[in-house]
């Protein structure tokens, strides 16, 4: 029985330019690599092409380094949330004294409007903040993670002597049969330690 992959993104979220001429290309050369190494297989006086797939985001979720970024980003994202929430709330609170503020005389209400525009500004700027961070922090628990299971994947591909390895959520993959994904096996690899 065979199964669909699972793109990452939809072809509608693809956008014009760069990233179309990108895919193209990425599908152009899906379409040649099998055939050249087949080519270079039967050069070699071997018969077939052993390919096999991967689920690396399902395989990077089971990880260690998987795991332990999830649990960091959770920890971060509560964090920012609390955070978040207060600053709103100061914001809400002097928003709600502006209103009310019609008894102030000019000159109170402007140093009122100006605490509210800091007030916003400030919260902006801490949501700005945390988004880059969140951006950094990303990119980090990626690398480990990279790290981890890269070496696992490489052990499989020489093991098992396999010549291509393909990522199944990769959207130049449209189907492929279960006898080929080697997912699970990556998994088991993991979690005994196992390069």
């Amino acid at each position: 029985m065979g199964r669909y992959a699972t793109p990452a993104g939809s072809p509608a979220s693809i956008e014009r330019g760069p990233a179309r001429l990108l895919l193209a290309l990425a599908m152009a050369l899906a379409g040649t690599v099998p055939g050249a190494l087949a080519a270079q297989a039967e050069a070699a006086g071997e018969t077939s092409l052993k390919i096999g797939v991967i689920n690396v985001d399902a395989v990077a979720l089971q990880s260690p380094a998987g795991q332990a970024f999830q649990q960091e980003l959770v920890a971060f994202q509560e964090e920012v949330l609390v955070e978040l929430q207060a600053r709103q709330e100061t914001v809400l609170e002097i928003e709600a004294r502006v209103a009310e503020a019609d008894s102030l005389s000019v000159e109170e209400r402007r140093v009122l409007e100006r605490e509210y525009q800091d007030a916003l500004t400030e919260f902006q700027r801490f949501q700005q903040d945390k988004q880059e961070e969140a951006t950094v922090l990303q990119g980090e628990g990626q690398a480990r993670i990279r790290e981890e299971i890269g070496p696992v994947i490489a052990a499989i591909q020489s093991d098992l002597g396999y010549d291509l390895v393909l990522n199944s959520t990769s959207p130049i993959i449209l189907f492929f049969s279960e006898r080929i994904d080697l997912t699970q096996l990556a998994i088991e690899r993991l979690e005994a330690g196992l390069p």
